[in-house]
């Protein structure tokens, strides 16, 4: 397996300044500000993005100073997005990123995915809502225990299925009983 044509066992350091990385759930000192957060962020990176314009560009220069603990749960969000934008990286990995918005949210969150697809930014996007795998992906892979059933684009899954809709064409290729 190679990551931007490294290998991840032997060229870690080197792939770690091109690769972003958005956890699903991330804890943090209840005290700590945006701002020091981005510069903690930034300090771990030769190469790290200007955080002011990041914040910016996802609606967040108003929250500087204050505690990522105030922040509602889409700019916790749009603040993990920033976090993982900091090292500029080419490949960027989001983990399950609008599980707990509300639809605003969410919406918002996928408008600022869409925006850095349209860059070029490589994103690889962990998610269990199928409206958000239609929307935003070009490109998925099903999992089933923990191994690939399926490559190819939504379309393409949806026309190797008995079904003309996303999610249903979903769960026929994980339902344990639904197919051979």
């Amino acid at each position: 397996m190679s990551i931007l044509g490294m290998d991840p066992q032997t060229e870690r350091k080197k792939l770690f300044e091109k690769v972003g990385v958005q956890f699903q759930e991330a804890n943090y000192q209840e005290k700590i500000r945006v701002s020091e957060l981005c510069e903690v962020t930034a300090s771990l990176y030769k190469t790290a993005m200007d955080y002011a314009s990041l914040l910016h560009q996802f609606g967040l220069s108003d929250k500087l100073k204050s505690h990522v603990s105030e922040l509602s749960g889409g700019q916790k969000q749009r603040l993990f997005i920033v976090l993982a934008l900091i090292p500029n990286p080419e490949v960027v990995f989001l983990d399950e990123l609008t599980t707990g918005l509300d639809a605003r949210a969410r919406r918002d969150v996928w408008k600022s995915l869409a925006d850095l697809k349209a860059k070029g930014l490589t994103i690889l996007l962990t998610s269990h809502f199928m409206d958000e795998v239609e929307t935003l992906c070009d490109k998925i892979m099903i999992l089933k225990k923990g191994k690939s059933i399926f490559c190819g684009t939504v379309q393409e899954a949806i026309a190797a299925s008995p079904h003309e809709k996303f999610e249903d064409a979903y769960f026929w290729y994980t339902d344990e009983e639904g197919r051979k």
